[in-house]
Order: C-alpha cells, then structure tokens, then sequence
C-alpha cells in the first residue's frame, strides 16, 4: 500500500472509529483533516494505459465483496435479517438482487452461481453488482464506448446527435439515456428496478457529466452519482441505501496538455449511507478526496441514530471508500484523456480565426508579401485564449516563424510563390490551457481568366459573364437563370428556374469546361422538367461558347 493510500485510510479510520461510538438521535458531529499531498494521487498515463489492458473486471471484482458487505450492513443494522430469516437468507437475497441486476448490466440470460458463507463478510462473492459496482460498470462500459464515437463524429453529425438525442431506451426493467452537446460534452443517466423472490427489492440510479471543454482556468470535470436503495419486500418502512457522490477536476497547461502531478487535478467522493427500520432511520456521510495544489482533505460530517459499523469494521469500509474512489478516478480519467484523442483537441472548443493583409490570396502576383494573422478564441464565451501557435507551410515560398511556437495572437510574415499558376497552404494550430484550434490559409499565383459564356439549348438561349473558373457565376436568359456551382476550374454542377413561354421550368446537372487563355467550351448535362398540364421531364445537354474577356479586377 502507498503512503498516500496509508494516509487516506488512517484518516477515514480515526473518523469511523469516532462515528462507531453510538450518539442520541440527531446529534452530528464533524471533523475535518487535511496533509500534504505528495505527488502521485492523479493517475498517470502509464497507469491509465495498464488499467485499459487489464479491462475493468480485477477493478469491479476487487470491488464487489466489499460493496455486498457494506449493503448488508446497513441491512443488518435496520434489522433486514430478522424479516428475511437470518444472515444467510438476507446475504442469499442480495446476491439474487444483484445478480439480477447484472444480468440487465450485461445482457446475459444465464443464472449465475450462488455463493453463500456462513459468516458474512462480503469476500467470496464472485457475481452480481450492487449499488457502487453496478454504477462503476455502467459508467466504464457506456462512458469509454460513447466517448470514443462521439471523438469520431463529424461536426455536423454531433450537432444532429445534439439536437435529436444520442440514445434512450426504457423497458420494465429501468430506463438508459445519453446526451452529448455540440461542444462533445457528455451526459448519461441509467436506472435498473430489481426485485427478487428471496424478499428484496431495490433500485440503482447512474448520472454522469463529462465535460468536453475547459473553462476559463483550463479546468475539465467529470461528476457522477450513484444511489442504490435496497427495501425489504414484507416489512413496511424496512432497507438501507448507499450513495456516492463524485468529483474529479483536472486542468490543462498552457500546451493543452493535462497537468501531471500536485497541481494537475483534484477529486472529492461523498459516500452517505444507512439503514432504516420502521421508518427510524440511522445513517453515516464521509467525504474523502484531495484538493488542487498539494492537501489530501478526510470529513466526517457525522451521524444520526445508532452507529452502524463495530470498531473491528472500520477497515473493510476504508476499502470500499478507496476502492470505489480508485475505479471512478481511474473512469473518469480514461473518460476525460479520451480512447484516440482528447475531446478539447477535436477543435470544437477553440476557434481558429486566421487572414491575411492583402486579404486576396487566390490570383495573387508572385511573390507577393503577406501578413498572416492567427486568433484563437474560446467557442464557449469568445475570449482570447492564450497559449501559442504553430504554423507549417505546404508549397512555396516561405514563411518567417514556421514551426515556431508563436504567442497568441500571433502574427507571420509569408511570401508567395515565385512564379505563376503555383499554390500554397498554411495550417495552424493553437494549443492552450482552452484546447486546441485548427486552420487552414490557401494561396495561389493562378491567372484568373475571364470570359463571357454565350450559347443554350433549343428554345434557351443564355449569356453570362465568369470572373473565375473556380467561383460561382450565372447565364441568364429567355426568362431563366442558371447557378453554376464549380468543384473545380473544369467543372461542377449546375441548377436553374425560371418561367420559359408561361410555363415554370426547372432543373440540374453536371458541366464540364475546357478553356485557355484563346476561349473554350462549356457543356452541361442533365435533367429539365417543363410544368405544362403535369411536369414533363427529360435529360438535354447545353452548350456554351467562351470568349476571352476583360479580367473582373
């Protein structure tokens, strides 16, 4: 066991062995203790990367006796046993219960072995899912699964998953929903009912928020609460509950990289848990954690009715508290580094705005000099973002700076191609404490050639001036007017409307060009519909002259 993980637990016995002693109804008590923290409480990469080849079941099977022991015992202290039968029968009830419960979780239909000791300590247990597990493996299994897609959609595709919802199911069984924003922030909320023969029945609860973006001190969170709730079928007013409550914050440097050691995070993990009997209730509430900048922070916010654990119990309950904080730490920082990527390096948190001086980059003389500018804003709320930014040339000539780290707003001295009809590209990215920001300056040295297109087909005939082969331009003529939308100097696609002899007349195509600097062709090709009793449809080409003309500029 590390010092940490020793201090952790000394603490939280010095306060349990204080809440053990038995106090008059509704008489709290508090303590609160905190000690340098040494380095090591935040996960790093290495471990993460160890505890995502192992998977998560040594994490939830080191956790599940400790987690069946703990609701027995709010069981055992609201006199569960006595309604049940006894020891075995009340341990038999909640493996039936949690077995159900896994069972849902997985989507398995096979019963799986009951294991019940005589003396009940938890350990031995080797299937089913209460309360911190069950919460732990939802989380696991639908928070890396999701965070994972929603890193690979396209923007267009998570504003859709934004708007419409990413997934919801409800059945008889419990109800799974998950949200994620336009930022790649994620919610999922789960809810399993269980009942069983041996006498139990309860409810597990799961919401979870994982932030995608960092705020303006370069914090990113993830929060999660877990409720279970166990009620004994046949005696009114008659269970135990756990719940947990869990924080993790880590912040990010200047490099958009997350922040190792003292100052790179903080966690707080809130368990609340007692029984009830006859609807007299008794309970205990602990918060555990460590706080930003080297403090590990222990609270006993005290207790109400009778104690619930003996002195000798005091250590198997620091267990399920470090245990249950150990997985949720590790959960949540697998959830927040990302399977591929991050989700503040995606680009959906910062916005790169980048010009130039002259702000014309296509048709550019050769070896024009421009003055590049590169502004990084926060998406959330617009500020300037800090950080730096680099910038790496594609195609001639040069640009001053490249490579470099440059403080944002940063500004680049670029000269462009020495020679005529060459092209180049700029990409930048910003990185800083808000993520990182991505794009891209094109420039070019190509001739634009103007001409004017003259032609049509049958009844249609058409002119037009093009400025440039690669923008947009229109023909107009006999009452319609046609969009020619380029993909390139050689073609693209073409739509067009208008009213042709009193009837509407409608459609679209492909075009091809071939052209230099003495004129060329166009032709277009597709389908034409007429609106004349009913619309008659068919496929026609158009052609077009063009003729060499004054340049738009």
């Amino acid at each position: 066991m590390s010092l940490v993980a020793a201090r952790r637990l000394l603490l939280l016995a010095s306060a349990l062995a204080l809440a053990a002693c038995s106090k008059p109804a509704d008489a709290p008590s508090a303590r609160s203790e905190a000690a340098t923290q040494p380095a090591g409480l935040t996960p790093t990469r290495a471990e993460v990367e160890r505890f995502l080849a192992e998977g998560s079941e040594p994490s939830l099977q080191a956790l599940r006796p400790l987690d069946y022991w703990l609701h027995y015992k709010v069981l055992h202290a609201a006199g569960a046993e006595q309604a049940l039968g006894g020891e075995a029968q009340t341990v038999a009830a909640l493996q039936a219960l949690a077995e159900d419960y896994e069972r849902k979780a997985r989507g398995a239909q096979a019963q799986v072995p009951r294991m019940v000791p005589a003396a009940f300590t938890g350990e031995g247990m080797s299937s089913g899912f209460l309360g911190l597990g069950l919460g732990s493996f939802g989380g696991l299994l639908t928070g890396g699964m999701i965070s994972s897609v929603v890193s690979e959609m396209s923007d267009e595709q998570l504003a859709e998953a934004a708007k419409n919802g990413f997934g919801r199911t409800q059945d008889k069984d419990g109800s799974f929903e998950v949200r994620v924003g336009e930022d790649g922030s994620l919610t999922q909320a789960f809810e399993f009912d269980g009942k069983v023969d041996d006498g139990l029945t309860g409810k597990v609860k799961l919401k979870m928020k994982v932030d995608a973006c960092p705020d303006a001190s370069g914090k990113v969170k993830v929060e999660s609460d877990i409720d279970s709730s166990v009620r004994v079928s046949g005696k009114a007013g008659t269970g135990g509950y756990v719940r947990s409550h869990f924080v993790y914050e880590r912040w990010l440097d200047d490099d958009a990289n997350l922040i190792d050691g003292p100052d790179g995070s903080s966690s707080s993990m809130r368990i609340d848990m007692g029984g009830f009997e006859n609807y007299e209730s008794q309970h205990v509430q602990l918060t555990t954690g460590w706080s930003r900048g080297g403090s590990e922070t222990f609270e006993n916010r005290g207790e109400s009715g009778y104690s619930i654990f003996r002195m000798d119990e005091v250590e198997r309950t620091q267990k399920l508290v470090q245990g249950a904080q150990l997985i949720q730490t590790l959960m949540a920082e697998v959830m927040l580094r990302g399977m591929k990527q991050a989700p503040w390096e995606s680009g959906r948190c910062v916005r790169l705005d980048v010009g130039s001086d002259p702000a014309r980059r296509k048709g550019a003389r050769p070896s024009t000099r421009f003055q590049v500018t590169a502004r990084p804003r926060a998406k959330s709320d617009g500020a300037q973002t800090g950080g730096s930014v680099r910038a790496a040339l594609s195609g001639g000539d040069s640009l001053a700076r490249e490579g470099e780290k440059v403080p944002a707003d940063a500004q680049y001295g670029y000269t462009a191609p020495a020679k005529k009809d060459e092209s180049a590209s700029i990409a930048f990215e910003a990185r800083s404490k808000r993520g990182v920001g991505r794009a891209t300056l094109e420039f070019d040295t190509k001739q634009k050639r103007a001409y004017t297109a003259v032609g049509g087909a049958g009844e249609f005939r058409g002119s037009g001036k093009i400025c440039d082969l690669g923008e947009a331009f229109t023909i107009s003529g006999s009452g319609v007017t046609m969009t020619f939308t380029p993909s390139s100097d050689t073609g693209g696609s073409y739509r067009y409307e208008g009213r042709m002899s009193g009837f509407a007349v409608h459609g679209d195509g492909t075009y091809t060009v071939s052209a230099d600097d003495s004129g060329g062709t166009l032709v277009g090709t597709g389908p034409g519909c007429v609106n004349a009793r009913g619309e008659h449809c068919a496929v026609d080409s158009e052609h077009y002259t063009l003729t060499p003309a004054e340049p738009c500029d």
